[in-house]
């Protein structure tokens, strides 16, 4: 059944039915949810021929003949419930259910964190309308006052302030007594004893005398006034998520593009994170399943996408974002009637610390979010990240791999350095070479800053030489001593080089070496 409102839509006044005309094209489509005796939910199109709640299903059917009443299915509502409130546990730990299709969440201890009232119920409406449900939302310093004013809310009742938003148990005294005594949970059961008493509002029930009361609708009414009051405790049995998390969804129609899935997707990362927010964790990856409809017998039944990312989140906005271009690059092998989305990889979530001078890891997670939606989109092999390596070689000094968040680089098997005797032969032959070194003389020219360059060449490139001296479009002169490489003869790729600081006359600087076998020269980078 279609929901009866769109958010913040007001019911409409029945001097504002349409024209005869149009009401015979809609009464072939209009519904309502109904019991065995009355109208439970009527939807736009029935409200507006005059089908109201609580009316007979002869009295509806004789407004409108076209209505075609629909039965209730406890378990499908019960479910819809527990999705619901599974998704508002992003706000609070303590969501417990209450009778006429009602949640209650206690908001007291977040409303700082939340940015008031305001802003908390603002951003309560929009998790509610991505979940696929409309509310009308009130706010009160009770649990059966903030019900009340709910109910007064959806349905309208005449005579009601439009206060919804109560914050002091004073002005909530003051609401509740102009409330119709029809809105209180007990009304249905006491509704004919009430109107002969006279009794029309929650104010002229509570200035009846209290054993008159007792005596003739018993203690519970009593109780219930003293609750909504904040006069009388109203402990309250919380929902409590699940230790694992697996939510589904069946769709009300074929779905052949994968980009449309992600409307009803929504749904399903609203859940997952209002549960990771009541475990207090985040993760790195979750898996959505696909459940196919049956085109032809080889047609696969399910497929599924696993979306990972490399630091743990629980906001769905980014959550969201990975998905839709996740969604964007695939392509659906059979039209999708289902789907179900199974958390993996949960962590223990670190929240941000609100100090005067923040860490460092907070200051990076905007940037490493920014790296993984450009991952995920132009493909994770194409973000690099450059990675400082254990090795002399200028050309392993570093590399370039996949990016990761926590920028641990992972290391090349084929390079790793053998230990003991294999290194303290190479120390003395570095050792051996400074003491030769050392008899070179320096030019007076300025050296660079820094002993190696930043701009290092893909290839090193092989120098002619001219009298001794080597050529790159002008004679060069090393400035510096000799630092001596020599390492890498486990892995195959061995080197023995002598660098050197040169210079031509103009002044530009270069980095070069010459190899200890064969003497030839070669240019390896140029200094800025």
């Amino acid at each position: 059944m279609r929901p009866p409102l769109l958010p913040d839509q007001p019911f409409p006044h029945p001097s504002e039915a349409q024209p005869q005309g149009a009401r015979t094209a809609q009464e072939a489509r209009c519904y309502a949810l109904a019991d065995h005796a009355r109208i439970l939910i009527p939807d736009l199109d029935a409200f507006a021929l005059g089908v109201r709640a609580d009316n007979t299903r002869a009295h509806a059917l004789a407004l409108a003949p076209g209505l075609v009443l629909l039965e209730p299915d406890p378990a499908r509502e019960t479910r819809a419930f527990e999705a619901l409130a599974l998704a508002l546990l992003a706000y609070t730990p303590k969501v417990s259910f209450a009778q006429s299709h009602t949640l209650l969440l206690e908001v007291g201890s977040g409303l700082r964190l939340f940015g008031g009232v305001r802003a908390l119920l603002a951003k309560v409406a929009a998790t509610v309308a991505d979940c696929g449900h409309t509310a009308r939302i009130a706010c009160a310093p009770t649990a059966w006052g903030a019900w009340t004013l709910a109910q007064a809310r959806a349905t309208r009742a005449s005579g009601t302030s439009r206060r919804w938003r109560v914050l002091k148990e004073t002005t909530l005294a003051r609401v509740l007594d102009t409330l119709p005594v029809t809105l209180a949970p007990f009304a249905a059961q006491h509704d004919h004893a009430l109107t002969q008493i006279g009794c029309a509002t929650l104010g002229g029930l509570r200035r009846l005398p209290r054993e008159g009361i007792a005596r003739r609708f018993g203690d519970g009414v009593l109780t219930w006034l003293a609750q909504a009051r904040g006069e009388a405790p109203d402990p309250r049995i919380a929902f409590s998520a699940p230790p694992s998390f697996r939510a589904e969804l069946e769709l009300q129609a074929r779905v052949e593009s994968a980009e449309a899935l992600l409307f009803a997707a929504r749904r399903l990362v609203m859940q997952l994170a209002g549960w990771l927010a009541a475990q207090h964790a985040a993760l790195s990856a979750f898996e959505l399943r696909l459940e196919h409809e049956l085109a032809s017998r080889h047609a696969p039944r399910t497929s599924s996408l696993t979306l990972a990312w490399a630091s743990p989140s629980r906001d769905a906005g980014h959550l969201l974002w990975l998905l839709r271009e996740k969604l964007n690059q695939t392509e659906l092998a059979a039209p999708v009637i289902g789907l179900a989305l199974i958390a993996s990889e949960v962590s223990e979530y670190a929240a941000p610390n609100d100090t005067l001078f923040p860490m460092p890891e907070t200051s990076d997670a905007p940037l490493a979010q920014l790296f993984e939606r450009i991952g995920a989109r132009l493909g994770e092999q194409n973000v690099l990240q450059l990675f400082v390596e254990d090795d002399h070689r200028p050309e392993h000094a570093m590399a370039a791999r996949a990016y990761r968040a926590d920028g641990a680089p992972a290391r090349r098997a084929s390079s790793r350095k053998p230990r003991g005797r294999a290194q303290a032969q190479e120390a003395q032959e570095v050792q051996g070479a400074a003491s030769v070194q050392s008899v070179l003389d320096l030019p007076d020219m300025p050296l660079p800053t820094q002993p190696r360059p930043a701009w290092l060449l893909e290839k090193p490139l092989k120098l002619a030489v001219r009298g001794d001296r080597p050529v790159y479009r002008r004679p060069l002169k090393t400035l510096t001593r000799t630092e001596r490489i020599e390492t890498g003869w486990w892995d195959g790729e061995g080197v023995g080089r002598d660098y050197y600081v040169a210079a031509d006359d103009q002044g530009r600087m270069f980095w070069l070496y010459r190899e200890r076998i064969g003497g030839q020269w070669y240019l390896q980078g140029l200094f800025g």
